[in-house]
């Protein structure tokens, strides 16, 4: 397993974040629903300062209620887009979340907007590659935490793990290099989905091979 500064990071773009939209100013007063009638528990946030992490909005949400998953969305180029989104277990802490828009984060005023899931079919299909993009990692897995959930699954070649240049900590995603597309798709089936430290693992097709980090490399072995 090897690291990866921030410039070579998620080549997932969008995708690394959760299937959801901001729903507008609307939000402020209508309060979106899922296919079953429940109040949406999750929020948009909107205008944040580059370098916020999704373990920044975690702390900074959790002091309205407990945040189940946070993200934030970036480039192809592993730059923050200025945006992301908070799940809370319940719905009123999500509502008191609203209650922050304006509150400035990190020098910043925040946008906070209620979030919809996007539909499936409105999502952009990804052409399979030899490289997953794993998402929604937990930040207090280690190396060998990383290695235990390859072990196991054939023809890995490496695996980086993104960290943030800035306070060399890990950014919640990484991208694991296969043989080929076969083993791949295989290796995506088994991961996609696994529950790792109570955190769900979002695993699909990165858009494109990123750039080896300057910084050294594994030997890509996952015995």
């Amino acid at each position: 397993m090897s690291s990866a500064s921030s410039e070579a990071t998620d080549q997932h773009g969008a995708e690394s974040g959760p299937a959801f939209e901001g729903v507008g100013q609307e939000a402020q007063s209508t309060v979106p629903r899922n296919e079953g009638g429940e109040v949406s528990s999750t929020i948009y946030v909107g205008n944040l300062f580059f370098n916020v992490t999704e373990k920044d909005l975690a702390e900074e949400f959790g002091k309205v209620g407990v945040v189940t998953t946070s993200s934030v969305i970036y480039d192809t180029r592993g730059l923050s887009k200025g945006f992301g989104f908070v799940t809370f277990s319940d719905p009123d802490a999500a509502r008191r979340a609203m209650d922050m828009h304006g509150q400035y984060f990190e020098g910043r005023p925040l946008s906070i907007q209620y979030a919809r899931r996007v539909r499936d079919e409105q999502r952009d299909e990804f052409v399979p590659t030899q490289t997953l993009f794993i998402g929604n990692m937990a930040f207090e897995m280690t190396d060998k935490d990383l290695n235990d959930l390859f072990r196991g699954i054939p023809n890995v070649t490496d695996v980086r793990v993104a960290i943030d240049r800035r306070t060399g900590q890990p950014r919640g995603f990484a991208h694991a290099d296969f043989t080929d597309i076969p083993s791949a798709t295989s290796a995506l089936q088994i991961l996609n989905g696994k529950e790792v430290f109570n955190r769900k693992l979002r695993v699909n097709y990165s858009v494109f091979k990123e750039k080896p980090s300057a910084a050294g490399s594994s030997d890509g072995s996952q015995a």
